[in-house]
């Protein structure tokens, strides 16, 4: 017993001395740093469209990359291209800044071989002022400064570009669908409508998927329920309303979405009567019905002042 403690000592120190010996100091990191205060005044710059700022900042040879891209072949933005990058999101967008991302702050790192990189967390946030769009995402940047720590010599950014190309498309016109005023679909929903003022709650419920989720804008956001939860609450309702007509109101939309969306839209004036009082209400209803590939609903959203119902 007493040799296998000294094994295992022994084994320890030398994993030990292992775990040691594998560390190599390549540098040191800083949170106050000349290049953090660089790179403060090159995102003010770009943010201000400040050309001569930037300028004096950019060495002649600066290079920007996207540090996300698949692309083996890319070239970079030079110096040019990125001032005039500056240029147009400061004229281009409104409340247009750069800012720090929660709790983050920036890091100098002073590597041995590879000389001086700031690294920031941030987010890019603005609003264009032609379509209304606003671009607000994380942002993660990487700047390698000169030799003498004066300038940038490159930048590497990271960030998800769905959010631009999303933006770029809203300088486009792109249908996305045909939208129909007659079809199967809407008289789907007319016969489950048509079913509720006939008493007829089986029928209402066999033009629905089995798996269908039931929201309401008077629920908590987020909050769904099941097809047969929803049949309970319609037949606790009917326990104190009874249902005068529900009438149509204008024509319902069907929206056939490019890929796989189906979708009714559809506006409704159903009228109630209390079964005590007597008393009428009017409850305006818009519908929105989703639709499986064999023609059942799958999800309902309805909105309504619920409050009338009180």
């Amino acid at each position: 017993m007493k040799n296998k403690i000294q094994m295992t000592i022994a084994t320890i120190l030398m994993l030990a001395t292992a775990a040691t010996a594998q560390k190599n100091n390549n540098g040191k990191i800083f949170d106050e740093h000349p290049g953090i205060e660089l790179m403060h005044k090159f995102t003010e710059a770009y943010v201000a469209g400040d050309k001569a700022t930037l300028e004096a900042i950019l060495t002649d040879d600066f290079k920007g990359y996207n540090g996300l891209t698949t692309n083996k072949d890319a070239k970079g933005k030079d110096k040019q291209g990125l001032i005039a990058e500056s240029a147009y999101w400061n004229s281009q967008l409104k409340g247009f800044k750069i800012t720090k991302r929660g709790k983050s702050y920036p890091d100098a790192l002073e590597y041995k071989e590879s000389g001086t990189w700031i690294d920031t967390w941030d987010v890019f946030y603005g609003v264009d002022k032609e379509t209304g769009f606003k671009i607000e995402t994380p942002v993660d940047r990487s700047f390698v400064l000169s030799k003498d720590g004066t300038q940038i010599k490159s930048m590497i950014v990271r960030t998800n570009m769905a959010i631009f190309q999303k933006y770029s498309n809203t300088f486009s016109t792109i249908e996305n669908g045909t939208i129909y005023k007659d079809h199967a679909y809407i008289n789907t929903v007319r016969t489950m409508i048509s079913a509720f003022e006939l008493g007829d709650l089986d029928l209402v419920y066999e033009q629905f998927a089995d798996n269908a989720q039931f929201s309401d804008i008077n629920a908590p956001r987020g909050e769904s329920h099941s097809k047969s939860e929803e049949r309970i609450q319609v037949e606790n309702l009917l326990t104190t309303f009874e249902i005068v007509s529900m009438d149509e109101y204008g024509y319902p939309d069907y929206l056939a979405y490019n890929g796989d969306g189906s979708t009714v839209l559809s506006w409704w004036n159903f009228r109630f009567k209390n079964k005590v009082t007597g008393a009428e209400v009017v409850i305006f209803m818009h519908l929105s019905h989703n639709f499986n590939k064999v023609g059942k609903i799958i999800s309902q959203v309805a909105y309504y002042n619920g409050n009338l119902l009180n």
